[in-house]
């Protein structure tokens, strides 16, 4: 079988199944148009004054309108959509912020902060120090932090995590922040279409240097990374590094599909962003009523995703692996960390959180779910395009 026939019986396969992992979602037709043009095959390269490559006239208007409407969508100053991923808009950023002091606090993996901040990736790349930031019942631990980042002359500090509940007190973060010289970087890579909605921690810039993120969580575009910030003197730094330090050419389709969802959640963002934080609440509610364990506390996230109770599931013959490869047959998909994600269900206009949890629930307890979730996937139908 050739590559192409594959790719047909993959697409088949995706659209017959609920996606319900945390950190994916699906493209507008306008937008996968976007990555499937012409531009995909050519280049670009800003050197300032002029672009290297000729024939890009077209696209340079586009990335005008994305980064016009992206400042405008995230009422920010600047904004640079040229990361080719959200760990790419970290690594920038952190260039653009570390200067003498290497001392950089980040939420730990194992409290379920990102890994790639750890010693052992950027950590190592960049030159810094990690220091595990206090954390505890998914918020930080105010005063502690306070101490650690005095005590240990923090001169970076990364809010976000890969599970991602509830908001932070970013006034506190930052009058602490503010005593100590610690600049702050807000990773919103799972959140970024939360804050680009207005429901979730409206004031991550206000209170922070920079926010930067994924732009294919909850946020609907391709793969890819953003950076905004209101601070012109840390935007040129990041215009002056990132050109042959991090990147070189910045993929003009993914920039032109980007395009096309920032346009897209201007208009139904709002909507959109509501719409998965309330499917969270249902969803969460409904599996606890029907005895299904999730971790305590993330039964009331205010984000997108829920998180299963490891022991819950162990008490049921699975683990996190064997239970999503379960759940994939019955034709749902989560990732194999037990994070449940309602951002991609809810673009494809499902609300029904009361069927989903019953078959989550059912399947746990070995029952087949193929019908019922048919039904659920038949009724799939894109929104807010």
């Amino acid at each position: 079988m050739d590559t192409s026939k594959i790719i047909d019986e993959y697409d088949r396969y995706r659209n017959s199944t609920l996606n319900m992992q945390a950190s994916e979602n699906v493209l507008s037709p306008n937008a996968r148009k976007a990555l499937s043009s012409d531009m995909a095959s050519r280049y670009s390269l800003n050197m300032g004054k002029y672009n290297a490559y000729g024939g890009t006239r077209y696209f340079d208007q586009i990335l005008d309108i994305l980064k016009n409407n992206t400042n405008k969508l995230f009422d920010c100053r600047y904004s640079d959509p040229r990361p080719l991923s959200g760990h790419v808009a970290a690594e920038i950023s952190l260039l653009a912020i570390l200067g003498d002091n290497r001392n950089v606090m980040a939420v730990s993996e194992e409290d379920g902060g990102y890994p790639g901040y750890s010693e052992n990736h950027l950590g190592r790349v960049l030159g810094y120090k990690f220091h595990k930031a206090p954390y505890s019942n998914f918020d930080l631990d105010y005063e502690e932090l306070e101490g650690s980042i005095e005590k240990n002359n923090i001169g970076t500090l990364i809010l976000g995590q890969s599970m991602f509940i509830k908001p932070y007190d970013m006034k506190r973060v930052n009058e602490i922040c503010k005593k100590y010289g610690t600049r702050i970087l807000y990773d919103a890579s799972h959140v970024m279409g939360l804050l680009a909605g207005g429901v979730f921690q409206p004031d991550a810039l206000r209170y922070s240097d920079l926010v930067y993120g994924s732009t294919h969580k909850t946020f609907f575009g391709p793969q890819g990374g953003i950076i905004i910030t209101d601070n012109e003197g840390i935007y040129n730094t990041i215009e002056d590094n990132t050109i042959f330090n991090t990147m070189d050419n910045i993929n003009l389709s993914r920039i032109a599909s980007l395009s096309v969802a920032v346009e897209e959640m201007l208009k139904f963002g709002k909507d959109y962003a509501g719409k998965v934080v309330r499917n969270t609440e249902k969803l969460g509610g409904n599996l606890l009523e029907k005895g299904f364990g999730l971790v305590h506390g993330s039964e009331h996230s205010k984000t997108h995703q829920i998180l299963i109770d490891e022991e819950y599931l162990k008490d049921k013959g699975f683990d996190y692996l064997s239970f999503s490869e379960e759940l994939e047959k019955n034709r749902i998909i989560i990732d194999r960390f037990g994070r449940i994600g309602t951002q991609e269900i809810t673009r494809w206009g499902i609300s029904d959180m009361e069927s989903i949890s019953d078959a989550i629930s059912g399947i746990c307890n070995r029952l087949n779910k193929i019908e019922e979730i048919n039904n659920l996937i038949s009724e799939k139908m894109l929104k807010f395009w």
